[in-house]
């Protein structure tokens, strides 16, 4: 029968085991969500039209760089939501945006597209990574009119950025149920509006 020195060894040994697995756990939770994220957004007016500048954090993970050179397309949607601010009761929905972007590999010229789905739009470039710099940033991107919103009242934009994991081929999806590579949300970024 272990002695009193044996068993607080034991205990202490147990101890520091569990707190490296805590520290390791944490970490990875930390990174996941560092992700994708908002870094900054604003909505600025010119010419009586809101306008949308934001930056973001993206970082793909080593599996969905591999998925896209294999010729998985992954899809980067926006979510930009205007509240009124009402004192005694829930923020009333103004308005809401949705654009969606597509990462794709184009095997045959060896170059990576960036396609702006509600336009059409398209850029090609050499590196995944030149493509996701693409992605980091969205300058002037018209929102609304300036005169459907009341200048009396108070104003609230809610941004998010998500990796649509609904672009997978089916198969893959099975393969990735149990992983989180593929499904990235940022949480929402909110900020006052004046308009």
């Amino acid at each position: 029968m272990p002695g009193q020195g044996g068993i607080a060894a034991t205990f202490r040994r147990r101890l520091v085991d569990g707190v490296c697995v805590w520290l390791a756990l944490t970490a990875s939770v930390h990174a996941d969500e560092d992700r994708l994220s908002v870094r900054s957004a604003a909505i600025e007016t010119v010419q009586g039209v809101l306008l949308l500048n934001a930056e973001f954090d993206i970082v793909l993970p080593e599996g969905a760089r591999r998925a896209i050179r294999d010729g998985v397309e992954l899809t980067l949607d926006v979510d930009l939501r205007l509240y009124r601010e009402r004192s005694f009761w829930f923020d009333d929905s103004v308005a809401s945006l949705a654009q969606r972007y597509e990462v794709s590999f184009h095997a045959l010229t060896e170059r990576y597209v960036v396609r702006n789905l509600n336009s059409d739009a398209q850029s090609t470039y050499a590196t995944l990574e030149e493509a996701v710099e693409q992605l980091r940033s969205i300058h002037s991107l018209p929102v609304l009119d300036r005169s459907l919103l009341d200048p009396e009242e108070r104003y609230e934009a809610r941004l998010r950025a998500m990796l649509d994991v609904h672009t997978l081929p089916g198969s893959l999806r099975m393969v990735l149920f149990w992983t989180d590579d593929w499904e990235q949300h940022s949480d929402w970024y909110a900020w006052p509006l004046k308009p």
